[in-house]
């Protein structure tokens, strides 16, 4: 495999970036990234940001709590995450981090010598995309290494459906 790597002048895989809100198409991102890293004998690092929320100066005793109670769930549910790829054999690390998700993911990437980043996309289009943003497309845009995204099924009533396209049942996944 290393000889045909060299032909294409492509580096081998040796640590993939798995970043996780624990939302179902961020699970088919996490199997497509035991896979690639089963193939690889690779290592996986497995993050989940805790973003900040706007407040106001009245309300900063209550976000504390908020915040303490979302590292309090968020902790095990990451540790849940890494016994499941523990089980398939695959060396794994966990980092639960704060701040600006894209920021936080690409320095972690970065920090960890990431040689692909694997993460799920919610698929957001229009008005929901331009309130809410995008943490992968943010990651897509400024990401060094190479980025894997996995788009969840195809809901019914999504935006695909509604324009009359066949409902795909299938993640879809895109390499940048």
């Amino acid at each position: 495999m290393s000889r045909n790597l060299e032909q294409w002048r492509v580096r081998p895989i040796q640590t993939i970036l798995v970043p996780t809100d624990f939302s179902d198409c961020s699970d088919e991102a996490m199997q497509y990234a035991a896979m690639i890293a089963r193939v690889f004998k690779a290592r996986i690092v497995l993050v989940h940001v805790i973003q900040p929320f706007t407040y106001g100066m009245t309300e900063t005793f209550n976000l504390v709590d908020h915040y303490t109670a979302l590292k309090t769930i968020a902790g095990p549910m990451l540790d849940q995450a890494r016994k499941k790829l523990l089980k398939k054999g695959l060396l794994v690390e966990t980092d639960l981090l704060d701040g600006a998700a894209h920021r936080r993911i690409l320095e972690k990437a970065r920090r960890a010598k990431a040689d692909l980043i694997v993460m799920g996309t919610h698929g957001r289009t229009g008005v929901e995309l331009f309130l809410l943003g995008s943490v992968a497309e943010k990651v897509v845009r400024m990401s060094a290494c190479p980025v894997l995204t996995v788009r969840g099924e195809v809901r019914a009533g999504s935006a695909k459906k509604k324009r009359g396209a066949a409902a795909n049942t299938k993640p879809a996944v895109t390499l940048y």
